[in-house]
């Protein structure tokens, strides 16, 4: 982009040859360096841009474009900002020249309305360019004091040409969800100083929706839409990727780099896996304006363009602004594209995707990089070894302008996005990238890791544990869903009792509440998250041995029948029914554990044992799927008790829970859940069933053998009830019975245990 003002212009340079090109755009001001975007009171710069080279008209004159006039009006839902002025700018954004609003005596003026061909702003430009005149001062045809610009010598200046950018500003009068609609601004001129035969170079109408800003989610996990190996551009070893791209930027070239031989320059892009044309690996080679003496991997050379782009390699599989290192050429890395803006703003990347979910929110974001802090040039077309013109990328939903990344400094890579919601019944959509700045002296850029993906939400069991009861016995199933986004209120819990190889719906619980069903997310402003829970209670019959819950949740009911739309909890919840009215009359009168160095101790003490009676010890280090670790003949004579204890010779983990499973011919009971930990266990209510009927269950864990005492009371702080039963150390079940007859209304449950205090709130129902 710069080779010629430098004095190493080639042949490949293909753009900055071109007789003349054209485009628009428009700054953010009001979110200028951080990106964002459109909002109510926003004020947007409106710009005009072209490149005319000195060749251009070589049939009349050389570079000459005579009688130029720029017309346009003000984009829909926004209004021109009071005291403000018409500019000539440079590609950088600084202003050359600038015209009042009024019409006076300068070259550009502004009429709220106007009958004469539909314009509001005229600005007449060029050599000998002064203010409009006549009635029809804004009509196209009028070619008053309409000026002469000439390539290569009308400043600014770039390469073999001119780069002339007229600006605006306006404010957004809008509000959230209207669009704005950019006007069929035009830059008018002629081939002869006649003026006989008008050329256009016509505007787009871009579309911008005012909208909110939104956040990234942190878990986009789901599947990455984006083209392009996930929008990664793939790895292998090699400075070009072997393949080339999936995909056109219009009126760019595609340019594998090939060393100092070729280089990318303005309208050029590449797949490459290092900046560094040579493969280079040291970062801090010498760059311009300083490369005397450097040799070897710290010559100039290893930067493109002869000591310009900096040294790196792509973004994938990091998440900071450094990136990873730039790989050799043996090196098997990920690629990157990168590109060489063209001298007018255009489009960089674009992408149908179908398959997409109706009513759901999908985060669309890059990984961006500056590639070159010394590009900038100034009017005349002299190196500045400044970063000159700085990347400013749209993200662009269906034809529709949602976020800007803002001006990118050479800060290293940094990620832009927003999410977004598809319609009801919308399942496809055009993703693309637009470079909203121009190209000339700067404007050098990587693009990496483009996702598209969604943001699902988080389904977790709790208490994550199984439940062992009583066939007959009401059950609890209990998951609780949290999300970055809102509308995941849909849920479907599903049963199976074949170990998860067809699932069916439970039907009612004990509440009469359907399986089917939706919550209302409410947002928790501590964890920045949508919470609720989902809870039923079901019975479980006299043939169910072991049941799977799982719930499936979507943003809408069709959705929870996709595979591709719907969300899975990944830890189901086991139930193991057991027959509690078999005649199996021993009963252990205590059961628990202590950790003596670093192992599992176990205690227990029996019952009314009868022959043929054994104690199975099961462990688990999940408190789902447990195991046998050792068999124990009962020993009690008749029909006494008896004292036993083993000492498991596997450590104690993390969290470590036993079972015993008393067994005698076919009939058998599990005993009460046992926990032991290697780091000391403190007092802590694991769960509580809420809401409750007739009975009150809490789950705790206590750090030594004593006595938790339950206090109930209502809203006004009476006490309803107080009961005080035994805990031993590790993992407890307690049960408050007789509170069914309690009006259906909120509660508090104090609940104390070795001097340490914890409150629950519950509710109570009627059954």
């Amino acid at each position: 982009m710069f080779a010629a003002i430098l004095g190493f212009c080639i042949s490949a340079d293909a753009q900055a040859t071109a007789m003349i090109k054209f485009g628009n755009s428009y700054v953010n001001l009001s979110k200028k360096t951080v990106g964002g975007p459109v909002e109510p009171g926003d004020t947007l710069q409106i710009r005009v841009n072209f490149y005319v080279n000195k060749a251009y008209n070589s049939a009349n004159s050389a570079g000459a474009m005579y009688r130029v006039r720029y017309l346009d009006s003000i984009p829909s839902n926004t209004t021109i900002l009071p005291n403000s002025s018409l500019m000539l700018i440079s590609n950088e954004g600084l202003v050359l020249n600038s015209y009042t609003l009024a019409s006076d005596g300068d070259a550009g003026t502004y009429a709220a309305t106007n009958t004469y061909g539909g314009y509001q702003i005229r600005m007449n430009l060029g050599s000998g360019a002064a203010a409009p005149t006549g009635t029809k001062y804004m009509d196209s045809a009028n070619l008053q004091n309409a000026g002469t610009i000439t390539g290569g010598s009308t400043t600014p200046l770039f390469s073999s040409g001119s780069i002339i950018t007229t600006a605006f500003d306006v404010v957004v009068s809008g509000n959230y969800g209207d669009t704005i609609t950019l006007g069929a601004g035009k830059i008018i001129y002629s081939l002869t100083s006649n003026g006989l035969t008008d050329t256009s170079l016509t505007a787009t109408k871009y579309q911008i929706l005012i909208s909110p800003p939104t956040s990234l989610c942190a878990n986009a996990s789901s599947t990455n839409f984006a083209a392009e190996s996930g929008g990664t551009f793939g790895s292998g070893v090699g400075l070009n990727r072997s393949t080339p791209p999936t995909f056109l930027i219009p009126g760019y070239t595609y340019l594998p780099n090939s060393g100092t031989a070729v280089t990318i320059n303005d309208g050029y892009y590449a797949i490459v896996n290092n900046t560094s044309p040579t493969s280079d690996t040291y970062v801090n080679a010498l760059r311009q304006p300083n490369c005397t003496g450097g040799t070897g991997t710290n010559a100039c050379s290893n930067r493109e363009f002869s000591g310009f782009w900096f040294i790196g390699g792509d973004h994938s599989g990091t998440t900071t602004a450094a990136g990873n290192a730039p790989p050799g050429a043996t090196t098997s890395a990920g690629y990157m594209l990168v590109v060489n803006a063209d001298l007018a703003t255009s489009e960089a990347y674009r992408q149908v995707i179908g398959g997409l979910c109706p009513n759901t929110y999908y985060q669309f974001s890059v990984w961006v990089k500056n590639i070159c802090p010394n590009c900038g040039i100034d009017i005349n077309g002299k190196a500045e070894y400044t970063p000159g013109v700085l990347p400013n990328l749209t993200l662009v939903v269906d034809g529709l302008d949602r976020y800007s990344t803002g001006a990118l400094d050479t800060l290293g890579w940094q990620q832009r996005g927003f999410v977004f919601l598809t319609g009801p019944a919308e399942t496809s959509i055009t993703i693309s990238v637009r470079n909203n700045a121009p190209g000339g002296g700067g404007n050098d850029w990587a693009l990496d890791d483009i996702t598209l993906a969604t943001c699902p939400p988080n389904i977790t069991l709790t208490p994550d544990k199984p439940d062992t009861l009583c066939q007959g016995a009401d059950d609890t199933v209990r998951f609780a869903i949290s999300s970055y986004v809102s509308n995941y209120k849909y849920f479907q819990l599903q049963k199976s009792t074949d170990g998860g190889v067809t699932w069916v719906a439970p039907g009612l619980d004990t509440l009469g509440r359907a399986a089917l069903d939706s919550v209302t997310p409410a947002f928790n402003s501590t964890l920045g998250l949508y919470v609720d829970t989902v809870t039923r209670y079901y019975r479980i019959q006299a043939t169910d041995q072991t049941i799977i819950y799982r719930l499936i949740v979507g943003s809408t009911v069709a959705n929870l029948s996709s595979t591709n739309c719907s969300f899975i909890t990944s830890q189901p919840k086991t139930v193991f029914g057991v027959n509690c009215m078999i005649a199996l009359p021993t009963t252990l009168v205590s059961f628990r554990g202590q950790v003596t160095d670093g192992q599992g101790q176990l205690f227990w003490t029996s019952a009314n044992e009868v022959p043929g009676l054994s104690y199975s010890l099961e462990r688990s280090d999940d408190g789902t799927h447990f195991s046998t670790i050792a068999t124990i003949a009962a020993t009690a004579v008749g029909v006494a008790g008896a004292s036993y204890q083993y000492l498991d010779p596997t450590p104690v983990g993390a969290q470590t829970y036993y079972r015993i499973n008393m067994t005698v011919q076919s009939f058998n009971r599990f005993s009460n859940l046992v926990l032991l930990s290697s780091s000391p266990l403190g007092f802590q209510v694991r769960s509580a069933l809420n809401p409750f009927v007739d009975r009150i269950s809490v789950e705790l864990t206590a750090p030594v053998n004593g006595a938790a005492t339950f206090t109930l009371l209502d809203l006004y702080g009476r006490v309803l009830r107080r009961e005080r039963q035994a805990v031993s150390q590790g993992l407890n079940t307690l049960t408050l019975y007789g509170v069914g007859n309690l009006p259906p209304a909120t509660y508090a449950l104090l609940i104390q245990c070795n001097n340490q205090m914890t409150c629950e709130k519950l509710v109570k129902v009627n059954k």
